[in-house]
């Protein structure tokens, strides 16, 4: 089970005491498991290294997910140190603790890195506990590089502090679903099939922040361009039982069903749909854009591919047609371990150390002051969309994440590779004409 993740305010009201406790106390973490920090690369001699430090959740309820998000940075790492030169000509590593997907655990680790470890550059945990170590960045006057940061809230509190790669101050965590959004608002741009527009949608929506800000943005936006909302609740992670929920779809029939939730409950959904026999029209499952590679792949927790090939939509993180090197030295990586594009876990985590090490060589330092003003002034061009930093932290720049679809020739002959995997929308980045509706079980 996931955790249930506290409301922000709450966080910030128990970094009070955790700050009171790290004053008086050794300042030792407390993990479990392994206590010693990691780092990616050996001190090479041209120079003291320039450290990245962060916590990864290596183990855990979502720990394959984190390690994905790992694999990305110490990619990154490399592509810094091999084809950069480094960060202005010193090496780089990366410092990480393993935070276990535990919010309570990230203050201390935070502090350590700030005050002990002395890192130069930080990086974020993976998605939602990134607001737990916020309020620890700020207090020390630092800047945060955010991996897969799902939430616009830090960005409110502690502006520019927080370099939220993924969201605009729009949308803000609805900014994932921008492109899906609007995919299915400008239906009949790719309705080959002269069907009729769909017109309800059922939303599955997560309990947390990120799920505040889908209701605040995505759900608008459908309801400002003619579509019924018939069914909209809030679920915690971790969500065991889909029966009632799919037994309610049944009864009422959308023509879309939107599940924003992590991989292993989007894996948990799509199993209870098919053993109820249940589909939409029209089935958009955050679980496949979260872990492409996963999702085709059940001995990484995901489906059979010829299940969970069947024609869900999500978003499409990496597009073949958007033109990058990066994106190019990150697909190769993974192809050549995976046999697949890379997820969204592997890009987040590769454009967090990107972005860090392309703006100091920008900046010519590592100064707080010196990196956002370069980040402001420049867009940058990441492994899978453009970043420019806003007023707020959060990115100015024109980005789409995409719409995303498996399209396999035969479904009864889909594998767990990258060869069925498509962007279909937007035009600019489309390699495929969408499959609709959702064919059934």
């Amino acid at each position: 089970m996931k955790v249930k993740f506290k409301s922000f305010l709450k966080i910030m009201l128990v970094l009070l005491m955790v700050f009171s406790l790290v004053a008086c106390d050794s300042g030792e973490p407390k993990q479990s498991g392994d206590s010693e920090s990691k780092t990616s690369s050996e001190t090479a001699s041209n120079g003291d290294p320039i450290v990245i430090g962060g916590t990864f959740t290596v183990s855990g309820p979502v720990s394959h997910a984190g390690k994905m998000a790992l694999e990305g940075a110490e990619a990154a790492i490399k592509y810094v140190n091999e084809e950069l030169g480094g960060i202005n000509g010193r090496p780089v590593e990366l410092k990480y603790y393993d935070d276990e997907f535990d919010e309570s655990k990230i203050p201390m680790l935070y502090e350590r890195l700030i005050t002990q470890d002395k890192v130069d550059l930080l990086v974020s945990p993976y998605t939602s506990p990134f607001l737990a170590a916020a309020p620890v960045v700020a207090k020390h006057d630092k800047m945060m590089f955010c991996i897969a940061a799902d939430s616009y809230v830090a960005n409110d509190s502690f502006g520019q502090n927080i370099v939220n790669i993924q969201m605009d101050d729009k949308w803000r965590g609805g900014q994932w679903w921008h492109d899906v959004a609007e995919f299915f608002v400008n239906f009949d741009e790719w309705n080959t099939k002269g069907l009729e527009k769909p017109k309800t949608i059922a939303v599955c929506n997560l309990n947390i922040s990120y799920g505040q800000e889908i209701a605040d943005s995505v759900i608008p936006y459908w309801k400002e361009n003619g579509f019924d909302i018939v069914y909209n609740e809030l679920f915690e992670p971790g969500h065991s039982d889909w029966a009632p929920v799919i037994s309610k779809l049944k009864e009422l029939k959308p023509d879309i069903v939107f599940v924003p939730h992590y991989f292993e409950d989007s894996v948990r959904f799509v199993e209870k749909a098919k053993e109820l026999d249940y589909s939409a029209d029209y089935m958009i499952i955050e679980g496949m854009g979260w872990d492409t590679l996963s999702w085709t792949r059940p001995e990484l927790g995901g489906l059979a591919p010829e299940v969970a090939q069947k024609g869900f939509f999500s978003y499409s993180v990496y597009k073949d047609k958007y033109e990058s090197d990066t994106k190019d030295y990150l697909a190769k990586v993974i192809k050549e371990k995976y046999d697949h594009v890379p997820g969204n876990d592997h890009l987040t985590g590769f454009m967090a150390v990107e972005l860090a090490a392309k703006a100091a060589n920008k900046a010519g330092s590592i100064e707080k002051d010196k990196l956002i003003e370069t980040l402001t002034n420049n867009e940058f061009t990441l492994a899978a969309y453009p970043y420019q930093m806003n007023s707020s932290g959060g990115n100015g720049s024109d980005f789409r994440w995409g719409v995303g679809q498996y399209i396999p020739p035969n479904i009864d002959e889909a594998v767990g590779t990258d060869r069925d995997w498509h962007c279909v929308w937007p035009a600019n980045f489309k390699d495929a004409d969408p499959v609709y509706p959702f064919p059934g079980w």
